[in-house]
């Protein structure tokens, strides 16, 4: 199975005719929100944050925020870690959640009861951000002790 999703740059997917493997992030907690800006970048319109949802229910409200408004969700996987940048399911992901929901949904209500699918691409994830958190910047550390401000 190719990780066609966690590659840079790549323009060719067509989320009608692929077939995911989204087990990567069926176990975690997630929060949707209307999204702004680059698709792969963390930019979203903070006053429509709602969650958290589990897998499931991320799945729903990113289909019917697709069909209901034509808007493209950004969907935030939360960490309690402050030293760990914003990570955000990636364009792909999204695009292919938007476009399958129903049928996610409903393998999800039978519990895989489907015959086993061969994958094209696998669930990805980004924290790719024009504004990085200030709280992850490195501190820079004199070189030598003589590069330091004399004490007055």
């Amino acid at each position: 199975m190719s990780d066609v999703l966690t590659e840079e740059g790549k323009d060719n997917f067509l989320a009608e005719v692929e077939v995911m493997d989204l087990s990567p992030i069926r176990e975690k907690v997630f929060l949707v929100a209307v999204g702004t800006g680059a698709p792969n970048k963390v930019k979203f319109l903070c006053s429509t944050i709602r969650g958290p949802y589990n897998f499931t229910e991320m799945v729903q409200e990113v289909g019917d925020m697709w069909t209901t408004h034509q808007h493209h969700a950004k969907v935030i996987v939360p960490s309690k870690d402050a030293s760990q940048p914003v990570e955000i399911l990636n364009e792909n992901t999204i695009d292919y959640i938007e476009c399958h929901y129903n049928d996610i949904i409903t393998e999800e209500m039978l519990g895989g009861a489907f015959d086993e699918k061969p994958f094209t691409c696998r669930a990805g994830t980004s924290n790719d951000t024009d504004h990085p958190d200030p709280r992850l910047a490195k501190k820079e550390e004199p070189k030598d002790a003589a590069e330091q401000d004399p004490l007055p």
